[in-house]
């Protein structure tokens, strides 16, 4: 009798745990997990800066390679090979993320004025200067096309670098050349028209077929 009692109890035992394990685990399920701030905040900023590199730099080495063939067209063969160089640099992703970016900025802002002053002087008239204009088209609209989306990248991306200061520092050259990409898209934008329609106006084959693929930008 007393060993059917302690085998009853001892059912009885196990059941309760049993029960007790089961609930437990069901309410810990349904409890919401605590998110990390400084995870998130991480995550946003890989994010925002895997986007802003890949359009500038596309956008930028399509517009560089576009000035390399209009340097060629206006005989410039000193400021052709430096822009061949900084292509190079900018395909180079084992160089510094940092110099990579301000080397590309710096070039297209310095090669913009030079093309813009040679454009308005009678230049790249000749059979063979118009073949090199014409291979400069196609890169001219791809860069204009990646750039106007660059200025809504760049102030997502100084966003999110703003709120950490150990980002700030590690960033320094983006936190510098960030405030400045609308300047910067608004003066490619108006040297890439200028490119557009002084083709136009020297007949360059694909010319129109560029002018028509810029529409309204």
């Amino acid at each position: 009798m007393k060993t059917r009692t302690n085998k009853f109890i001892v059912l009885i035992l196990i059941t309760f745990f049993s029960l007790g394990v089961g609930t437990t685990n069901a309410l810990e399920l349904k409890l919401p997990k605590k998110k990390d701030k400084s995870t998130s905040n991480t995550g946003d900023l890989k994010d925002s800066k895997l986007r802003f590199t890949k359009i500038f730099y596309e956008s930028s080495i399509n517009i560089l390679e576009a000035h390399y063939h209009l340097f060629n067209a206006l005989e410039m063969n000193d400021e052709a090979a430096k822009t061949k160089k900084s292509i190079e640099f900018a395909k180079n992703t084992k160089k510094k993320e940092g110099k990579r970016l301000t080397n590309s900025f710096n070039t297209v802002s310095e090669n913009s004025d030079a093309i813009e002053k040679a454009l308005t002087k009678e230049a790249a008239t000749s059979a063979e200067a118009k073949v090199h204009y014409a291979k400069a088209l196609p890169y001219t609209v791809k860069g204009m096309m990646g750039a106007v989306q660059l200025p809504k990248e760049a102030k997502s991306l100084l966003d999110s670098i703003k709120t950490d200061p150990m980002q700030m520092l590690k960033l320094k050259d983006f936190v510098k050349v960030l405030p400045k990409i609308p300047g910067f898209v608004k003066d490619l934008t108006t040297v890439g028209k200028l490119v557009i329609g002084g083709a136009k106006s020297r007949d360059v084959k694909g010319a129109s077929d560029a002018n028509n693929a810029i529409g309204d930008l």
